[in-house]
């Protein structure tokens, strides 16, 4: 094996050397500056991805607490205007009710005074039957014959003091 004998192992280290002094050179010069560049590209692409990560985030949290606020305001206004309705239509059943009470009121003081009409009317009936009957039964039992005007008188009086329960 040319290669182990030391006669060319000076020229072989030349050459060894000269080589990798050339890599050397071409790495330092092509290669490095290149994957220095990439790793630096790559560096502030992750940087920029983790800032834009960030402000989105904090985006988010705007929104989640700006939809939360709206959320909250959306609850609010439904149950002002629940609470809102519900007083409506309380007052407007209280109007009605009172409308329907004081038509009700109405009737049965109109029939109230139909019933009392009525009442009167039946009463003077009686006593006008009542006076007609007395004077007939005084006719007949005693023979007398009375004027109209003091039996009506003497059934008005009893008839009065018998309404008003003195008998």
């Amino acid at each position: 094996m040319p290669q182990l004998d030391p006669a060319v192992f000076i020229p072989q280290i030349f050459w060894l050397a000269v080589v990798f002094a050339a890599l050397y050179i071409f790495v330092a010069r092509n290669a490095a500056p290149k994957i220095s560049e990439v790793l630096k590209r790559r560096q502030d692409t992750i940087a920029d991805d983790l800032a834009n990560a960030e402000s989105l985030q904090a985006k988010a949290e705007e929104a989640r607490v700006a939809f939360e606020k709206s959320q909250e305001d959306a609850r609010n206004n439904a149950a002002a205007l629940v609470l809102s309705k519900r007083e409506e239509l309380k007052a407007q059943a209280e109007a009605d009710y009172q409308k329907l009470s004081d038509e009700l009121s109405a009737k049965a003081d109109e029939a109230a005074k139909r019933i009392n009409d009525a009442k009167e009317k039946a009463l003077g009936e009686v006593r006008d039957v009542a006076t007609e009957v007395c004077a007939e039964i005084v006719s007949q039992v005693s023979g007398l014959s009375l004027d109209g005007e003091t039996v009506a008188k003497t059934v008005n009086a009893k008839t009065d003091a018998a309404l008003k329960g003195e008998g």
